[in-house]
């Protein structure tokens, strides 16, 4: 999996191959099962929309994450594509923890 590399580092790409995270910060953990709280508008990475949105009540997983930074939650999307988020309270502004593995 490729990744943004933090706004802090030099603009580009890098190879992301070890996921040892399962416990966040937040509270989540690899397993659990999350819904969308709120349609979410999908943006790039300049902050404009991209006309995509994620529905509220989409089914989406808690993945293992990676421990470079920037540090964020990995989710699996109900599509299949994997998402991250901000490691933080904020989260469940977003998402409700509706099981775990």
């Amino acid at each position: 999996m490729v990744s943004k590399k933090s706004r802090k580092d030099k603009p580009g790409w890098k190879l992301l191959n070890e996921y040892p995270i399962t416990e966040y910060k937040c509270g989540l953990k690899a397993g659990d099962r999350v819904v969308v709280k709120k349609d979410v508008i999908v943006r790039d990475d300049r902050g404009n929309p991209t006309g995509e949105t994620h529905a509220k009540g989409e089914a989406w997983s808690v993945l293992p994450g990676s421990n470079l930074t920037p540090h964020v939650v990995w989710l699996l999307q109900a599509d299949g594509n994997r998402h991250t988020w901000n490691d933080d309270e904020t989260i469940f502004q977003w998402f409700a923890v509706v099981g775990s593995k």
